[in-house]
């Protein structure tokens, strides 16, 4: 891009022709001029959105890499279409998928994906929420026991070969400059981590890492079934589950409903 204006218009005239249509020269600038520094401006919010929407990912390349490896290649082809730019990034995981085949892939897939999600669980509305602790003790609301429960839109499961979640709020901490000059923290590797990222009714959008197996549970969840289709699928689930859910049922739906992970349409 360069911060040049495409010199051809959507209307395929040269920009050049367009622009005198519709802008007067000023004393030191032809039409065409002008209005490439307002497209120069765009651009450069286009960039900024996408280091505010995705910090992690810019400390890992800085700034300069980041634009030309992951912003400028994904802006080309999904450039905005949306009104609000909270949404530019939302088809970032999708290139990333088609278009990034870097020996870090695994890595920075991962690292986009949950970037994202950030954003995307700030913004996500809500559904009903009800005590689906007590519909689990027998005998009390047994009407929510045959109800479809969902997980909120604004809770994020994540299986990950890294630990990113503590990784990211290291590397947080400091600029994108600091990474630049300095080795960024360790990280944890090499095994199956479980998140769940979730807003609070504070609006803050939290991490907590979980157990594989109350991640397994979550995640049925997902697609909407009832806590007694719940029950039943677990009585089918390997001993390690069925023995883990025995001893942590409860505490998982206090802990669900607490932090209001679960929902009703």
């Amino acid at each position: 891009y360069e911060s040049k204006i495409n010199p051809i218009a959507p209307s395929g005239a040269s920009i050049v022709n367009e622009a005198t249509r519709y802008i007067i020269p000023s004393p030191t600038m032809a039409p065409d001029k002008r209005i490439e520094i307002y497209n120069q401006q765009y651009w450069w919010r286009l960039l900024g959105t996408m280091h505010d929407s995705f910090p992690l990912v810019t400390r890992l390349f800085g700034y300069y890499e980041f634009n030309q490896t992951i912003a400028t290649p994904f802006l080309k082809k999904y450039p905005p279409d949306h009104w609000s730019l909270n949404h530019l990034g939302s088809r970032l995981p999708q290139w990333a998928q088609e278009e990034y085949k870097e020996k870090d892939r695994s890595l920075i897939l991962e690292a986009i994906e949950v970037e994202w999600a950030f954003n995307d669980s700030f913004f996500s509305g809500e559904l009903n929420t009800k005590d689906f602790l007590k519909a689990t003790k027998e005998g009390e609301n047994s009407s929510l026991l045959e109800e479809k429960v969902y997980l909120q839109p604004h809770v994020h499961l994540f299986e990950l070969k890294h630990d990113l979640f503590s990784f990211r709020d290291k590397m947080l901490q400091e600029d994108v400059e600091y990474w630049g000059n300095n080795d960024f923290p360790p990280m944890k590797k090499n095994k199956l981590f479980h998140f769940v990222l979730y807003r609070k009714q504070n609006g803050h959008v939290v991490w907590k890492e979980i157990s594989r197996n109350a991640f397994r549970l979550l995640n049925h969840f997902k697609t909407g079934c009832s806590l007694i289709d719940a029950c039943q699928w677990l009585e089918e689930q390997d001993d390690d589950l069925i023995t883990e859910a025995t001893e942590h049922l409860h505490l998982w739906f206090q802990e669900w409903t607490m932090h209001r992970w679960l929902g009703t349409h």
